[in-house]
């Protein structure tokens, strides 16, 4: 599995935190249903070994054993509480069962429901579905939303030379994605080893990228 799908698919950890929007009196009720049911979604999920720990196997990707149940019991929490961290845990749920559809499905829900709180790597990674799905016209305004929000995060890590180097690098490739212009994220590299005298371990893969269509295959496969 590659640097960036492993970042994708990674550490969701903290994401059971309780729901914290404010409400009727009734809502406080509510928060302990979600709380209880993300809790023991996450506990069924991690109850699955093989599932949670061995890395994502796209060409047979696993489902986990309490599948239903926990998407029962996320799906419940959504409802009551369309909170970000809830759909962040069914995101990952959904990205490690290597579910791509699925996952489309939910970004798109997420951009109707809140848009505003999603992070870059949740633009890109909806821009890169619905581009490998055919819809370029989309596409296009979700790399552009996604490079607007790398911009907002790269002025947030500036005073962490690594993650600066790293966030530019998310960003040039979110660009070259959308132009299929790989030039930008070459440059990109180019700037990151002038700067640290070396390259990030286990992206050298990064600097082979030419096309879009060679970095869809890698990334997803073939098209669906």
């Amino acid at each position: 599995m590659n640097v960036r799908l492993f970042l994708m698919v990674g550490c969701v950890a903290g994401m059971c935190a309780a729901c914290t929007h404010k409400g009727a009196g009734s809502n406080t009720d509510n928060q302990i249903v979600v709380h209880t049911l993300i809790l023991e979604a996450d506990s069924l999920m991690r109850s699955d070994s093989l599932f949670w720990n061995v890395p994502v196997d796209r060409a047979h990707p696993r489902v986990c054993i309490h599948d239903s149940l926990i998407r029962e019991k996320l799906d419940s929490a959504i409802s009551l509480c369309p909170d970000k961290q809830i759909y962040l845990l069914k995101y990952t749920y959904l990205l490690r069962s290597w579910r791509l559809p699925e996952v489309l499905a939910l970004l798109r829900e997420m951009d109707t429901c809140m848009c505003d709180s999603m992070s870059p790597e949740l633009w890109n990674m909806k821009a890169m579905l619905e581009d490998y799905q055919g819809d370029s016209v989309v596409a296009r305004k979700d790399f552009l939303r996604a490079d607007s929000a790398y911009g907002v995060k790269v002025q947030e890590v500036a005073q962490d030379s690594l993650m600066y180097g790293f966030v530019r690098l998310e960003k040039a490739l979110n660009l070259s994605l959308m132009k299929n212009d790989f030039h930008l994220l070459q440059e990109e590299f180019a700037f990151y080893e002038r700067v640290h005298g070396s390259g990030i371990s286990g992206m050298e893969q990064w600097k082979k990228w030419t096309d879009k269509r060679e970095y869809y295959r890698q990334m997803f496969g073939r098209p669906e």
